[in-house]
Order: structure tokens, then C-alpha cells, then sequence
């Protein structure tokens, strides 16, 4: 072999060899098994060959709710695709109990679903992560948020949890009864958009008939064979949802600021009174024992066609359509200002996530206008930004507007461990019967204000 034949071989060996040494360094780079060059998940980076990072999703909910959450968070993951969605779900028990469990064991999930009644509870386990910073810095627009959401999702003044429904209670009406004249021979009106109690006790008046057909304002009427009711409220069994809004309609309050029961004031006792005036002297509301026999269900008294008025949350308009009852709806009735309750549900990142701009990420779609327009379109629940109403108004109809209006007039009053004690532990039991007119009121609110110090 010549000189240059041998230069010529040695240059392509040379050659060869660098193209193998360049080919495995990037080999090494695509390949590190510590993922120390994948791109961060918050980073946008959408690169084919970058695993995606894996985040955690955790709810309560039947399979059906979370079949619908799978569709929300498949969703998310076609538009982010270096993150991993996994959904955990459990029926609601068992998801507070694990809550507890993981928050002591250091195994939160980066993502999870939250009660505005348990804020104060798993926040003092420090299972939150503080979101204000976090929110500023990826400019999410909470503006499209009504104040009475964002309030029962704080703790000490900080945003923990950002809510992603808005569950509205209204004053619901069977529009059947109102327009047939047996059931309705004294030509009562269906309730006005924003109703009073004074509009609201003479409608009930005329719409609770008895087994002869004479109304409650009747001399004659028979109290003990009513055959339907103008109303069924049980302010007593209802105290987060019924009860606290319209004592704020009256000035007054469930709870104080520090916790401790609220209802021996003069405003307080107005409204507690006017309850029960409204069962036991002018008949023209269901006793529990009445609601017992109408199913047990105050929400849903007018499905058994024997209660013309009712409140309720805006998800029980299934439940009367599957009961194949016409319905109207109103705010709830007011004493001097117009008030209701707001219950939603939120979102939470856990204070020891490991993938905190994923989470991020997550967190904002599903709360923010792409999520929540997403779930609108689901038609099941009412978004809690409003920048998704008009998708829920495309599908939920136009007569679902006033779910939307209604959040203006939502109450700010957080839950703290007394408030939730007070609704789930000792309220029922305390204030069923008394706010029926079954007992001693006053004996009732001391014994209730003891237990809640």
C-alpha cells in the first residue's frame, strides 16, 4: 500500500471513530436514566424524546364524576404533553381519612380536591401549599372569580385552594301545582325572581290546602289533614345551606368571628322565630315528621307533587327532572337583603410536592378559563370562573342564568373546626325540633352555644 493510500485509511478510520464518539455522546444525553437534562415540566419543553413528568390527582366522587374528571384531565394532557396526569379516586369518607393518613405519612397527592367546610382543618395540618406567589407569578386572572368563592377557599388570609364549581342554593317552585286549578283553587302567583318572606307566606298560604280544600287562611282549615303544603323548609337540618344565608338576609349571623354561636341576638332570634311561627301556628310549612313521610328530603319535597315551594341547589335540578317535575326557580326569599350560600368545591397543590411547576400547570387550567370552560361543556356543574359562562349557558340553557347571578349575593363565612361541629355534630340534634316548634328554643341555643366554646 502507498503513502497516500495509507493517509487516506487512516483519515476515514479517524473519521468513523469521531462520528461513534459524537453518536454515543448524544446517545448519553438523550438517555440519562437521573433525568438530570429532561426539561423541567414547567418549562413548555414538548420534546418527543423527554419523558413526561408524572403528577398525581386525587378526588372524591362516584365512578361516574370520575370518568368525568378523566375526560377534563385527558384534555389537559393533549395540550401539555411533558405531564402525566394520574387520577386516584374515592368515595368521600375514605378520601378524608386518606387525606389524613398521607398528610402524616409525607404522600400527598401534587394535586387534590378540597371542601371549602375542611379548609381550616387540613390547613392546620399544613397539608396546603400558599398560592398567592404562585398565582401572580403565572398571571392567573382571579378577577373572573366572585369574592364569596375565593373566601371560603383562604386561610389566614391566604389563597390555599382555588375553587372550580360554584353549587348555588335558590327557592325552587313546582309550576304544575301554581297552574292547575285543583291544586292551586285561590289563584296563588308563582314567586317573583326576588322574592320576600311577607310574598312568600302568602303564597304558601294559599297553596297549602287541606283535605276539604280550604287554605291556611281559612277559619275552617283543618290542620291535622293537610293534603299539600305551600312550603318545606327545615332551618334546623339545613344550617350551612338554608339557615346561615337568610340570617345574614336579617343582619344577623351563625357564627361570631372567634367561632362561638351567634343566635342570641335580636336579629338572630327575629328569623328563628318567624320559622317557627311559619310551622307550628300558621300550618303552612312541612313539621320534620311531615318531611319524613315525604320522602326525607327537604330539597326535594316538591318531586312528591304535595309541596308547592322548596329550596335547593342548583344539582337538584336533575333530580327534578328525573322525577319529570316542572319547576321555576328565584333567589332565595329575603328578609332586607338578598342572600344565599355558595358551596364550592376547590383545588389544592400539596405543600410537599415534588413537582411544583406541574402542579402549577394543573392547577390553572383546571381552575382557570380552559379547564373551566371544558367542564362547562360537560354540563353538570357550574363553573366557578366566569369566563366559562357562556359555554355553561350554551349547554345548561338560558334558564340556568340566574345559577350564575346568584353567586353576587353569595355569604363569605369560612368553616372553622367549631362552625363545622356546629352544622354536622350538635346542630341537628339541637335545633330540629325547637326551630319546628317542638320544644324550648332558648334551652336549645345555651345548650348548643356550650358545646361550640
Amino acid at each position: 500500500m502507498n503513502t497516500k493510500s495509507k493517509w487516506l485509511s487512516s483519515a476515514w478510520i479517524m473519521v468513523l471513530a469521531m462520528a461513534i464518539i459524537f453518536t454515543g455522546c448524544g446517545n448519553n444525553t438523550n438517555s440519562n436514566s437521573d433525568g438530570a437534562n429532561k426539561p423541567d415540566a414547567g418549562s413548555n419543553g414538548n420534546s418527543a424524546s423527554t419523558e413526561p413528568v408524572t403528577i398525581t390527582y386525587s378526588q372524591w366522587g362516584t365512578a361516574e364524576e370520575l370518568l368525568r374528571t378523566q375526560e377534563l384531565l385527558n384534555t389537559f394532557m393533549a395540550a401539555n404533553k411533558d405531564i402525566k396526569v394520574k387520577l386516584e379516586g374515592k368515595d368521600w369518607g375514605s378520601y378524608w381519612d386518606g387525606l389524613t393518613a398521607n398528610a402524616a405519612g409525607g404522600t400527598l397527592p401534587d394535586v387534590f380536591k378540597t371542601s371549602y367546610a375542611y379548609i381550616e382543618k387540613y390547613a392546620e395540618l399544613g397539608i396546603f401549599k400558599e398560592l398567592d406567589s404562585l398565582l401572580t407569578a403565572n398571571a392567573f386572572d382571579l378577577s373572573n372569580i366572585d369574592e364569596s368563592l375565593l373566601g371560603l377557599h383562604k386561610y389566614q388570609d391566604k389563597q390555599v385552594s382555588l375553587p372550580i364549581d360554584a353549587n348555588v342554593i335558590v327557592w325552587y317552585y313546582n309550576t304544575a301545582l301554581f297552574n292547575d286549578s285543583k291544586t292551586n283553587p285561590y289563584g296563588a302567583s308563582t314567586p317573583s325572581l326576588e322574592p320576600t318572606w311577607e310574598e312568600i307566606v302568602d303564597i304558601a298560604t294559599k297553596m297549602t290546602l287541606d283535605k276539604n280544600g280550604k287554605n291556611a287562611g281559612d277559619a275552617d282549615f283543618d290542620a291535622k289533614n293537610i293534603a299539600q303544603w305551600g312550603m318545606s323548609i327545615s332551618p334546623g337540618s339545613t344550617m350551612d345551606w338554608f339557615l346561615e344565608p337568610e340570617l345574614w338576609s336579617n343582619g344577623a349571623k351563625l357564627v361570631n368571628e372567634d367561632g362561638s354561636l351567634a343566635l342570641d341576638t335580636p336579629e338572630a332570634l327575629e328569623v328563628l322565630n318567624f320559622f317557627i311561627d311559619l310551622t307550628k301556628n300558621k300550618k303552612i310549612n312541612t313539621t320534620p315528621a311531615q318531611i319524613e313521610g315525604l320522602g326525607g328530603q327537604v330539597n326535594l319535597s316538591i318531586t312528591t307533587g304535595k309541596v308547592a315551594m322548596n329550596p335547593g341547589g342548583n344539582w337538584n335540578t336533575t333530580n327534578y327532572k328525573e322525577a319529570g317535575i316542572k319547576y321555576g326557580i328565584a333567589y332565595l326569599p329575603k328578609f332586607k337583603t338578598n342572600q344565599t350560600v355558595v358551596q364550592p368545591a376547590g383545588m389544592a397543590i400539596s405543600a410537599n410536592t415534588k413537582h411544583e411547576d406541574a402542579a402549577v400547570r394543573l392547577l390553572s387550567w383546571l381552575a382557570g378559563p380552559e379547564g373551566q370552560t371544558e367542564l362547562a361543556k360537560q354540563g353538570y356543574s357550574i363553573p366557578a370562573n366566569k369566563a366559562a359562562a357562556d359555554a355553561y349557558i350554551q349547554t345548561a340553557g338560558n334558564e340556568n342564568q340566574i345559577f350564575l347571578d346568584a353567586q353576587q349575593y353569595g355569604i363569605i363565612s369560612p368553616f372553622t373546626a367549631k362552625k363545622t361541629d356546629l352544622v354536622w355534630t350538635y346542630g341537628e340534634q339541637a335545633l330540629k325540633l325547637p326551630l319546628s316548634g317542638e320544644g324550648d328554643l332558648q334551652a336549645a341555643i345555651s345548650d348548643l352555644a356550650s358545646k361550640i366554646k
